[in-house]
């Protein structure tokens, strides 16, 4: 139900048009993307794990941030909800990019960045960051 309400807002969102203008619904944007990130965080959970190749990372990129930030979290790619957990990192992304989109802040040049996510091992059956 939770899913069938925000693929609602989303469509609503797509359907808006850009131009930074309209605050509510860069607020409202700027909103899911932060539920969708806590939901995806929640599920990406770091164990279990018995060799790296178990691990891996999702990423987010901040709403906020005109040139679209990005952060990493490791988790377990065998745990029951590691899919589902990669789902909603993608729809994070996919939200964020949009409420960048409806943002009033003046476009800026933004550097190349790349996202290299970090390093993973497996210590102790939890999937962990080493750089």
């Amino acid at each position: 139900m939770r899913c069938a309400a925000m693929v609602l807002m989303l469509a609503a969102l797509t359907g808006c048009g850009g131009g930074g203008a309209d605050l509510t619904a860069y607020l409202q944007a700027v909103g899911l993307a932060d539920a969708k990130e806590a939901e995806a965080r929640q599920l990406a959970v770091d164990t279990p794990c018995s060799q790296a190749s178990e691990c891996g990372t999702i990423g987010f990129t901040d709403p906020r941030d005109p040139c679209g930030m990005w952060s990493f979290k490791p988790y377990s790619l065998v745990s029951a909800t590691a899919s589902a957990a990669k789902v909603a990192a993608d729809q994070q992304r996919e939200l964020a990019a949009r409420a960048r989109e409806l943002s009033a802040q003046p476009n800026v040049a933004c550097l190349l960045l790349i996202k290299v996510p970090p390093v993973l091992a497996c210590s102790a059956a939890k999937c962990v960051a080493v750089q």
